[in-house]
């Protein structure tokens, strides 16, 4: 249970320091950079683009699906990779700076077998999160039906916004396409869970001995560069499906009458997706957001894997005051 709470509390620390570059990866991977315009998104257009359109709330758009995902993932991530971890490799460590220093596969396959789990909580939330994070690019000065056109302090007009938040979207998600909807896009969605966590863990694993035995680095530094390294790494080798699945879950699904249809399939499937990302920057598309990608998930998983030690020192700090040890 102690890895489960540690978990939850990483997970919060991590997606409200890395939530703003989440919203430029995703605008960026959907072509979607600039709302109501077709000039081609980067790092620093798209950011400067959403702060001006937006204002800084536009950066915290749909904060509350992912803060709530991640500490119920968070939670069962940690809790059952490390179950996993004992049960496949056993609790000695590994990689480097151990006396393992090699690639242990049981490791790796633990790490792995978190993904299916995952993903049955990441899916939906993926969905409000980039329904919400997309909202005014989708529905820029169109006029949607149901819109909400934003004006900026002088009253000009700006963008469309269909939803007014996260719960106002799932409310008309599940209104207009039915429940099947939260579940759009979820095999490459588990796929790409299990690819990261894959890596994600491993990494650490293989990692967090060495920075502090052979690099010299504190306890706690050690597990923050290892932490962001091991984002940073899952991140690269999960980012060409991130780039697919952004594609499918944040299509326009439009209004039920000649949108996407949850009976009917989505407009843009895998293939399709995978399509338009080749088309619009060969191989180079499947790595769209890959500068604030990789900037996000070496903040989150340093801050991540710090607070979920933090977290684990704390507990046990408490159970040796108290003369209780661990079931």
């Amino acid at each position: 249970m102690e890895e489960v709470a540690a978990g939850a509390w990483a997970g919060l620390v991590g997606t409200v320091l890395g939530y703003p570059l989440d919203v430029v990866k995703s605008r960026m991977q959907t072509g979607k950079g600039v709302a109501g315009s077709g000039a081609k998104a980067n790092f620093a257009r798209t950011l400067v683009s959403i702060a001006r359109a937006e204002g800084v709330t536009g950066m915290y758009r749909g904060l509350g699906p992912p803060v709530c995902m991640m500490m119920v993932m968070n939670s069962m991530n940690f809790g059952a990779f490390y179950h996993a971890r004992v049960k496949l490799a056993g609790p000695d460590p590994v990689g480097w700076g151990t006396e393992r220093p090699w690639i242990d596969w049981r490791v790796v396959c633990a790490a792995a077998s978190v993904g299916p789990l995952c993903a049955l909580v990441s899916t939906p939330f993926e969905l409000v999160k980039l329904q919400v994070q997309l909202d005014a690019a989708n529905h820029s000065r169109g006029g949607a039906a149901g819109a909400r056109l934003a004006t900026d302090q002088n009253g000009s007009s700006g963008y469309v916004r269909k939803y007014s938040g996260s719960a106002h979207a799932a409310r008309q998600l599940l209104k207009t396409h039915g429940p099947r909807v939260f579940f759009l896009g979820h095999g490459v969605n588990t796929a790409r869970e299990c690819v990261f966590n894959a890596v994600f863990f491993s990494t650490f694993e293989h990692t967090a001995n060495g920075f502090e035995t052979d690099a010299g680095l504190s306890p706690a530094m050690a597990t923050a560069a290892a932490g962001g390294v091991a984002g940073a790494a899952g991140w690269l080798a999960n980012l060409p499906l991130d780039c697919v699945k952004s594609r499918i879950q944040g299509q326009c699904l439009g209004d039920g009458t000649g949108g996407w249809d949850a009976g009917r399939g989505a407009r843009v499937g895998f293939v399709e997706a995978a399509r338009t990302v080749g088309a619009r920057g060969g191989i180079a598309g499947f790595f769209a957001g890959a500068a604030p990608s990789l900037a996000r998930s070496f903040v989150v998983s340093g801050s991540r894997f710090t607070a979920f030690t933090g977290a684990m020192g704390a507990f046990r700090t408490v159970r040796e005051r108290a003369g209780v040890g661990r079931d």
